[in-house]
């Protein structure tokens, strides 16, 4: 099944906000609030482990701007910003975005949640589990260096231009 949001992106339909070879900002279709952004990779990833971690940071940087956007041409007294990492976390599409909701004081929205009372035990429990699996994490994923044109035709400078070569020509 083809990704709905990948096929958007390609059709150009999306109100477009931002772009680079990596990534791209557009105005959510079905806005929870006026401003709502999504920012995400161009290519296919469906959940944040997919992601390569460049990308990931690249992504959370320009949240970052965007969201500073937000407050200065909307007026924005917050901002949320949002990843919902698969469908028991409320992913309504197959393509990892992050979603820049601008946020005022009366604007309707509630992301509260009632906090669960743990024991002790419960969180020492959960404490050395994601401890163990925390001690694996790899390097960062670094984007490899697209390779250098050999084939462009070299560019010969008369010695009159070049001045390293003048330099060398007056050493005894």
């Amino acid at each position: 099944m083809a990704c709905e949001i990948c096929g958007l992106i390609k059709t150009g339909k999306l109100k477009k906000l931002y772009e680079d070879k990596n990534i791209i900002a557009v105005l959510n279709p079905g806005p929870s609030v006026n401003g709502h952004i999504w920012l995400m990779p161009k290519n296919h990833y469906t959940i944040i482990e997919q992601v390569p971690d460049y990308i990931i940071a690249h992504l959370f940087n320009m949240a970052n701007k965007i969201s500073v956007s937000l407050f200065e041409a909307l007026g924005a007294e917050g901002t949320n910003l949002i990843v919902q990492n698969g469908i028991a976390a409320g992913q309504k599409h197959s393509h990892f975005m992050i979603d820049l909701i601008p946020r005022s004081g009366n604007d309707g929205l509630s992301f509260e949640w009632q906090p669960k009372q743990l024991s002790e035990e419960e969180m020492s429990t959960i404490e050395l589990r994601v401890k163990e699996e925390t001690k694996n994490i790899g390097a960062f994923e670094e984007e490899k260096p697209e390779p250098v044109n050999m084939d462009k035709e070299k560019e010969i400078l008369s010695d009159e231009e070049n001045y390293l070569v003048k330099q060398l020509r007056r050493i005894p």
